[in-house]
């Protein structure tokens, strides 16, 4: 019976694999959250969103398709009505295309990308035989109206990254111009009608193997290599180039040492068995080949552990892809490396109908800024000071004051008791969180965003002597202003309340009366806490453009244009990288 109680007490307060140190830090209106366990992230592109990443990507493929020479594509074809005459050494000159040019539908979990009058030079040589006449001559043959249709699916990596598989490749030409040296007109309509007749294989050989070379092993080789999770601090200025470059560079580097390690092992292995041989003696040698396999198991680990925030930003499921375009899942946690967050996100959704002025549509739960503001408590991230040095706030951080100080209001207006023993001095506010603060999101109509903050500041005087502390808890409303990279917060504060820690020095009854005065000076206080932002968590790949937000009730919504780096996707699709 005792049992029982115990399990159901445990089932009711969702607590009991939830360590005592993170309900102390978990702030009181996020206790009903400890079960939850949604994406902290919905995305969708839409299918104007789609449309416009479909023909950057497909700019960047055909600037390379000239450099790639993937394995599986076909140097020789047969023609076959004139199965006498081969096309040997073929190669793709030339393919240009325009961006207008480019239509995408989603549907059935695949995105098909259409491409029309792209135009396209393809070079061989002929050899055979053709009405007694010997061929050996170079070939050139193109046109300006070439159709692909390519199906991608898009799924998720290992890493939480998007992983592209080419599903479907088909070609279709409206006519060839053949160029070649002169012949026999016989010969040279057989040959233009052989190859006109089997010019979409021929194309599809040269350009489909190309567009999966391309999708294999560069566009997810290097997404593999890509960390889901950032920091906060790189997601200001997060060079993806550079990152994919390092990692290759590591990759390549292990690929040495292992190597090197392989070659030390074997020379150790034959030197052991050769020692055998002598001594007779296999457990030696056993003993050897288990110590080499040790240290290869060791060397293989990172020790190393950044002691800062990081975001994630990882899919937590394959992506959708429907009529109403590309729907993405992803976590959307800030958390402290080491750490997990004791609660979760609850069910978010996007709009039923995707909105065509806008490319993209984000929810984001506000576990995200939570997330975020519980694990910054726990590392002392919003820990702030004012002091007399403090701009607009110096000349009121003093104990008296009057015109010859700069100011006819300071502390020791609030605190009557605190000027009475420490007269004419300078005093400093160091303020930490207690708990960590949270944001309840609803909608306007029903107060919009509460901000609820848990604090203690403690007095310090200019000879660096503790003078007493205070708890402080903040209950305000809070406007979000955004931009590209984050969404950021303004309060307006409702309601202080004071708690003395010291009560010979800071009476509770002039606190009382002080939460209106101080006012300013704590409003000042908890926007700086808010002034960094909290980052929108989308891949660095995206700028965002003139975001609108609406609130709904626990998420925000942002719709948005946006805008892709060119640069970065030719650089993602290239055999080489360059910072």
């Amino acid at each position: 019976m005792r049992n029982a109680l115990l399990i159901s007490i445990c089932a009711t307060l969702a607590s009991c694999q939830i360590p005592s140190k993170d309900l102390a830090d978990m702030n009181p209106l996020l206790f009903n959250d400890r079960t939850l366990k949604g994406p902290g992230v919905i995305a969708r592109v839409t299918p104007t969103g789609t449309q416009y990443v479909a023909s950057v990507v497909a700019a960047a493929f055909s600037s390379h398709f000239a450099d790639i020479k993937p394995p599986k594509e076909r140097k020789d074809h047969q023609l076959s009505s004139v199965p006498t005459v081969t096309l040997r050494r073929l190669m793709l000159e030339t393919l240009q295309l325009e961006k207008q040019l480019v239509s995408t539908t989603t549907n059935d979990g695949l995105v098909r990308i259409t491409v029309r009058n792209i135009s396209v030079s393809t070079s061989a040589i002929l050899s055979g035989e053709l009405r007694g006449i010997k061929l050996q001559d170079n070939v050139t043959f193109r046109t300006p109206s070439l159709r692909l249709d390519v199906a991608i699916r898009i799924m998720k990596n290992s890493g939480g990254n998007p992983a592209l598989k080419m599903e479907s490749c088909k070609i279709n030409n409206q006519g060839i111009k053949l160029v070649t040296k002169p012949m026999d007109p016989r010969n040279g309509k057989s040959i233009a009608d052989g190859i006109a007749n089997d010019a979409n294989a021929i194309f599809s050989d040269l350009i489909c193997a190309k567009i999966e070379h391309i999708v294999t092993n560069r566009v997810n080789q290097r997404f593999a290599l890509l960390s889901s999770r950032i920091s906060l601090e790189n997601s200001k200025n997060f060079d993806i180039v550079k990152i994919i470059m390092q990692a290759e560079e590591r990759m390549k580097r292990l690929v040495r040492q292992n190597m090197m390690r392989s070659n030390k092992t074997l020379r150790r292995n034959v030197h052991a068995h050769n020692a055998r041989r002598v001594s007779r003696d296999p457990v030696r040698g056993k003993r050897q080949f288990d110590e080499d396999k040790f240290h290869l198991f060791l060397n293989s680990f990172n020790f190393s552990r950044a002691d800062s925030l990081m975001l994630d930003y990882s899919m937590i499921t394959s992506p959708s892809l429907t009529s109403r375009g590309i729907e993405l899942q992803t976590s959307g946690e800030v958390f402290q490396s080491g750490h997990t967050t004791p609660f979760g996100a609850g069910p978010i959704f996007l709009p039923r109908v995707p909105n065509p002025s806008q490319m993209l549509q984000i929810v984001v739960s506000d576990f995200v800024p939570n997330s975020l503001m519980f694990h910054g408590h726990r590392i002392g991230l919003f820990d702030t000071r004012i002091d007399w040095t403090t701009p607009q706030f110096g000349p009121v951080m003093r104990t008296t004051c009057d015109l010859s100080t700069g100011s006819l209001f300071c502390i020791g207006d609030l605190f009557p008791a605190l000027r009475e023993m420490l007269p004419d001095r300078n005093i400093a506010f160091a303020f930490t969180t207690l708990k960590a603060p949270a944001v309840i999101v609803q909608p306007e109509e029903k107060g919009g965003i509460h901000f609820s903050l848990l604090g203690l500041i403690r007095l310090i005087s200019d000879r660096n002597e503790p003078i007493g502390e205070m708890e402080i808890r903040i209950e305000a409303l809070m406007k979000m202003k955004l931009t590209p990279k984050s969404v950021k917060g303004k309060v307006t504060i409702e309601e202080i309340q004071f708690t003395s820690r010291s009560p010979r020095i800071l009476l509770q009854e002039e606190l009382d009366d002080a939460g209106f005065l101080s006012r300013e000076i704590l409003q000042r206080m908890v926007n700086d806490i808010l002034r960094q932002g909290i980052p929108i968590p989308i891949h660095p790949l995206f700028k965002l453009v003139k975001p609108k937000l609406t609130l709904f009730s626990r998420s925000m919504l942002l719709e948005t244009n946006f805008l892709l780096n060119e640069h970065i996707i030719a650089q993602l699709t290239a055999e080489t990288l360059v910072a």
